[in-house]
């Protein structure tokens, strides 16, 4: 007669976890501080869904986690608040938090070099996210016509060149 053995996460597993709770907690205190009331079942449903992606991160629920984030931000009265960004980091580093515990199952040991790269390439998404915002609230105060066109045309040749050097450098 065998016995089952149940695979319960690590220590590194469980923190992971707990962050995609933590990431969808963080959107809705930035919706309340951006002045939206969040109506009681979109916050239970939302934190329902962090359960699920906590529980099995390789899941669909994590994109339904972050398509209800999104859901409860659009509720706000002001969405280019600077609250925005608070929603996208809580965002951001569920999905991170999620993506990783995905790599494996719940037992494996989570490694720091891993780790250490996805919050890089988090970091960075946040802050292609904090610039979007300062161009879209600059934006607002510029009148539409030529000078859009050409910042936008701009800032597009900037990030081919930085995306062309990157490559680059990282094949010498």
């Amino acid at each position: 007669m065998s016995t089952a053995v149940r695979a319960r996460p690590g220590p590194d597993q469980f923190a992971l976890r707990t962050v995609v709770g933590v990431g969808a907690m963080v959107v809705l205190v930035a919706a309340a501080g951006a002045g939206a009331t969040v109506p009681l079942w979109q916050a239970v449903t939302l934190l329902g869904l962090a359960a699920l992606t906590a529980c099995w991160p390789d899941s669909s629920a994590g994109t339904l986690l972050l398509v209800g984030a999104a859901y409860v931000w659009a509720g706000t009265p002001e969405s280019l608040s600077p609250w925005v960004l608070v929603a996208a980091a809580g965002m951001v580093f569920a999905h991170l938090a999620a993506q990783v515990a995905a790599l494996g199952p719940a037992p494996l040991k989570v490694d720091s070099t891993q780790v250490s790269r996805w919050a890089v390439r988090a970091a960075l998404v946040w802050i292609a996210a904090a610039v979007t915002w300062v161009m879209v609230v600059w934006m607002r105060e510029v009148p539409v016509g030529r000078t859009a066109y050409a910042l936008g045309l701009l800032v597009l040749t900037v990030v081919a060149v930085a995306a062309a050097h990157r490559i680059n450098t990282s094949r010498a």
